[in-house]
């Protein structure tokens, strides 16, 4: 089955809308247990397709492989592929259709869908031209509602390295303070070299709101103690506040491990490849997102929380003389013979316990007046002899020496795990 789906995906010419409009109907299709036929063969096969596209995607790479070569379909693949609760929200009907077009330069630009809710926003764009795309390959994208730049954080991925005619790819918008969608006039820019490319779009579908479940409860892991303050479910993610006692002889960095289990023990995770967090444990309380279960109606909910990275409090930095460029103090589990500091950066090479750690080692400085100097960048990469090599340069203009740099993890865990059982009852 799979090699026949493969080859006929591949031979699949549809134009973009015609395939979405196809899908929607699918959609439809399933929700309502619609039994009548189609009166156009080729609508009726595409929207059969995507159906079992969607049933069939999380148990057949083949299949996920070939629906991704369909134009207007690659983003949905990676969505659903790395964001089970993407999968209702297409089966609910939640994503707005837009296709709105600019074209520029000999470059068409299409924002073709747009799910939001209160927590940000997913836009699925194509690019495409008669020119190879990849000279283009350090686009850079802002997204604008009412003239001004989302208050949110926005990430993308840029253009693979080879010949490419035709480009789609999703921007994920992620809002801390929550998304106002009153004025829902957006516009996204995709500033390709000399050319910048503007294409405006209006939401017209409406916002669902969150589900908040309030708890407070305090929790402890080896004497560690923080507070679950509550649960928000969204269409698009499940923020998970918490808040560390600052009274902890230990400072938690992350919480590698948080789990959403149903009564039939069905797991809704984090978000692997989007943003999983907002604000700071430095501020002692941060926002964590899972997977959305939101058009799902459990019996129970239970959180799950394992694998949680702590340092002891002041063995919880390094601290360096940049302008002596020298160490003046480490703890005692980095090894001082493979840190290296210069001018505007420290480099560490270091043999994590868990070699699947490849998070950046290290986040905020503070220099010997208290003042923050900005990073300028960092990097991650792998080593011979099992060994991590981590490395962070800061914007160095009127600071003080020396200069305490915060590990923002590192794998060492609390020894345990906890859960909470969720109450039902939305406020």
């Amino acid at each position: 089955m799979d090699d026949k789906l493969k080859k006929y995906l591949e031979e699949l010419n549809t134009p973009h809308e015609a395939l979405a409009q196809a899908r929607e109907r699918a959609l439809r299709i399933k929700r309502t247990e619609q039994k009548r036929r189609r009166k156009w063969a080729i609508s009726f096969v595409a929207a059969a397709v995507i159906c079992l596209f969607i049933l069939s995607i999380r148990v057949s790479p083949t299949i996920a492989y070939a629906v991704g070569k369909v134009p207007g379909l690659q983003t949905i693949v990676e969505l659903i592929t790395y964001n089970k609760g993407f999968e209702d929200v297409l089966e609910h009907g939640y994503n707005e259709k837009i296709y709105a077009t600019t074209e520029q330069a000999d470059i068409k630009a299409v924002i073709e869908e747009v799910v939001a809710d209160e927590t940000g926003m997913f836009i699925m764009y194509r690019l495409s031209s008669e020119q190879d795309l990849r000279h283009y390959k350090d686009m850079q994208i802002e997204v604008f509602q009412n003239g001004e730049q989302v208050k949110a954080a926005v990430t993308y991925s840029n253009f693979i390295d080879e010949e490419t005619y035709e480009f789609a790819n999703t921007i994920e918008i992620a809002s801390s303070e929550g998304m106002d969608y009153s004025q829902p006039n957006f516009e996204v820019h995709f500033k390709l070299k000399d050319e910048t490319i503007h294409v405006p779009f209006t939401l017209k579908n409406e916002i669902k709101k969150a589900k908040v479940y309030t708890l407070n409860e305090q929790l402890e892991i080896e004497g560690q103690r923080f507070t679950v303050n509550e649960v928000r479910i969204s269409p698009l993610r499940v923020g998970i506040e918490i808040s560390i006692d600052p009274m902890n002889d230990k400072r938690i960095l992350s919480f590698n491990s948080l789990e959403l289990l149903d009564e039939n023990k069905e797991v809704w995770g984090k978000i692997s490849n989007g943003i999983s967090g907002a604000g700071s444990m430095d501020e002692h309380t941060m926002t964590h997102y899972l997977q959305s279960n939101y058009f799902r109606e459990p019996k129970s909910l239970t959180l799950k929380i394992a694998e949680v990275e702590a340092l002891p409090k002041g063995e919880d930095y390094i601290e360096v003389d940049f302008e002596k460029q020298q160490v003046v103090f480490a703890p005692s589990f980095i090894d001082l013979s493979k840190v290296e500091v210069y001018p505007m950066q420290v480099r560490v090479q270091y043999k994590p316990g868990n070699m699947k750690h490849h998070r950046q080692l290290f986040g905020n400085a503070v220099d010997a007046t208290g003042e923050q100097p900005s990073m300028r960048s960092s990097s991650m990469s792998d080593m011979e002899d099992n060994h991590h090599e981590a490395t962070i340069s800061y914007d160095l203009d009127n600071v003080q020496n020396p200069i305490k740099i915060y590990f923002s993890s590192y794998p060492t865990y609390l020894n345990g795990t906890a859960e909470v059982t969720i109450p039902l009852q939305v406020e």
